[in-house]
């Protein structure tokens, strides 16, 4: 496992730079954080929020460990919108996907983990933190980052699936994620979905798990607010563990109640309430203009790097370009011929050896940012 986190890591690089070239304007397509402000009325909502708790007649305390009804409400409604319905019992409000995709491990003793390579390095880190075997899936260009079943022993495993995947931006169509669900149904695996991206979905690729028939006896879902709705600081996400999903006798909705019930206190009522109003029409509305305007900042940066020949993954449903290294260029050595110009990246080999030759870059950074970017030899002539 490497000492440090890749972001830390690629921090002390910039920090080394910039202490050589103070001068250098450092542009930062690396990190996947949001850049646009809250919009003015998801803002009054959590302003009206925390005016109701400085009053003494409707001042609340601890909130709910699970999350308020009302929430609750907003996203079972959502995914009726996807023809998925839920029982309020299976949705849990949390405080991001990050910490319960990899808290979910909780529930299980010592599992054989399967991740694909590349993908997020949280999951990887997370197994291995916690003693897990470690089974890494091949996600190349042969079968366009979307590995199937159909070469695993047929053995039960923890199956970490992310689509819109990150870095890659692949995303399952609904014929393949029906191969992974039939799969964890027949071998008794758990499938734990990742769908941290699914607003930037604007295909006929599902947005959710349950949208594939048979997933809610075999499938547990961590989603966030913060990639599509900007909540990368107030923090809220929530996971969704069917009634119907038991494993040797146990069942799972319940263990999570529990772990959460004893490990967690509760999302801020006022954060919760800004959750409510994204998901309202009018929230949904605004929120589908910021998901344009990074998918558009991507669109930029594959249409400026295929200009100079450098290949990219053809995936219209992702804030995310993943990128073809030139001139045989290591992960490495083309994140520091960038860098030398400012423009801040990831190395692909950080997300997993099938990443070794690529680069990841964000649309979500600033507009202004992108254009500068795009106006750089990002090629080595």
């Amino acid at each position: 496992m490497p000492k440090n986190y890749i972001f830390t890591v690629i921090n002390d690089k910039i920090c080394q730079i910039k202490s050589k070239n103070p001068n250098l304007q450092i542009l930062n397509l690396g990190i996947g954080d949001v850049t646009i402000p809250y919009p003015k009325k998801l803002l009054k909502a959590m302003q009206n929020a925390l005016s109701f708790q400085s009053q003494k007649d409707t001042f609340l305390g601890y909130p709910p460990e699970t999350g308020y009804d009302f929430l609750k409400i907003a996203i079972k409604n959502y995914y009726c919108k996807l023809n998925v319905n839920l029982d309020k019992s299976e949705i849990f409000v949390s405080n991001g996907a990050g910490c319960d995709v990899t808290n979910i491990l909780g529930l299980f003793d010592k599992s054989d983990v399967l991740i694909f390579n590349p993908t997020y390095p949280a999951y990887f880190d997370s197994s291995f933190l916690q003693g897990n075997s470690i089974a890494l899936l091949d996600a190349n260009i042969a079968n366009n980052f979307l590995p199937l079943p159909n070469v695993l022993a047929q053995k039960s495993y923890l199956i970490y699936i992310c689509s819109p995947n990150n870095p890659t931006g692949a995303t399952f169509s609904k014929q393949g994620l029906k191969k992974w669900v039939d799969f964890a149904n027949k071998t008794s695996s758990v499938i734990l979905f990742d769908s941290a991206y699914s607003y930037f979905v604007q295909d006929a690729c599902p947005k959710s798990i349950f949208e594939i028939e048979g997933a809610k006896t075999c499938a547990i879902e961590v989603a966030s607010f913060s990639k599509s709705f900007g909540f990368t600081n107030l923090r809220c996400g929530y996971t969704i563990v069917p009634k119907t999903l038991n494993r040797q006798n146990g069942n799972l909705n319940d263990m999570w109640n529990r772990h959460q019930c004893t490990f967690f206190n509760g999302v801020p009522y006022f954060v919760q309430k800004g959750a409510e109003f994204a998901l309202s029409d009018e929230g949904q509305a605004e929120i589908q203009k910021n998901i344009m305007y990074y998918k558009q900042n991507a669109k930029m940066l594959k249409n400026a790097l295929k200009k100079i020949g450098i290949g990219v993954l053809q995936s219209n449903n992702s804030p995310y370009v993943w990128a073809k290294c030139p001139k045989n260029l290591t992960s490495w050595q083309y994140f520091d011929y960038l860098l030398s110009l400012g423009v801040v990246c990831v190395p692909g080999c950080a997300f997993g050896d099938n990443g070794e030759g690529y680069v990841r870059f964000s649309g979500f950074a600033k507009r202004k940012d992108i254009l500068l970017a795009t106006k750089k030899p990002l090629t080595i002539l």
